[in-house]
């Protein structure tokens, strides 16, 4: 893999040559629950929304905004889907594919149980394991996190353990259904350290995603 101040400036030499480099981001969740932890995607998308002053339009089966990242020059599109989190691929789907950006411009923020909270993991590609929202995205593309791989930001919310640890003997349905706390809402905030590491993340797949556009 290219150090990242290499794969940065590659996508800055393609930005002037072509076209600004372009991200879409879809902050999965309940929508009728926004401040549960299953739904700290789409309370992330819209601390992203807030903080980069891009707001968030109703769209047929969502909420959706287009504009740049000030402090880079990135493009950024913010989806969150209207559906409730297991069958909301299509419309997740249907809506990245108004862009006609390859799959590694792709995007998911979800919960992740086998994750601390206030912890963040990204990946590109990689499988559903077991988690519903995704799982609906991928049978949506058509395809796997091999075949069709697409950015996974995975956000901590534990399991019920103290200080973050993982206890597998809390029930992972109740737990995601509970509140994020107000720790996590002010880190995964506007102006939250969360939510600028969230903006780094972007900043370098995109710049990985430019990079290996423009050598292939």
């Amino acid at each position: 893999m290219k150090p990242f101040t290499t794969l940065f400036y590659m996508a800055r030499r393609k930005a002037h040559s072509s076209s600004t480099p372009h991200i879409f981001i879809a902050g999965l969740g309940n929508a009728p629950y926004p401040s549960t932890r299953h739904s700290v995607g789409q309370y992330i998308v819209t601390s992203l929304s807030q903080q980069l002053s891009i707001p968030l339009n109703s769209v047929r089966g969502g909420h959706m905004g287009s504009g740049t990242d000030p402090s880079t020059g990135l493009k950024i599109t913010l989806f969150k889907s209207k559906q409730l989190m297991n069958i909301s691929g299509p419309t997740v789907v249907t809506t990245f594919r108004t862009t006609q950006l390859p799959t590694d411009k792709l995007v998911l923020v979800y919960d992740s149980l086998t994750h601390a909270p206030c912890k963040l993991s990204s990946r590109l590609g990689g499988s559903h394991q077991g988690h519903n929202g995704v799982k609906s995205v991928m049978q949506s593309l058509g395809g796997s996190g091999k075949n069709k791989p697409f950015w996974q930001f995975r956000v901590g919310v534990g399991r019920g353990g103290d200080k973050g640890s993982i206890d597998k003997s809390v029930d992972a349905a109740e737990w995601v259904l509970g509140p994020l706390s107000a720790e996590e809402k002010e880190y995964w905030g506007v102006g939250g350290k969360g939510l600028e590491s969230i903006l780094r993340e972007i900043s370098r797949v995109t710049a990985e995603a430019e990079a290996n556009d423009g050598s292939s």
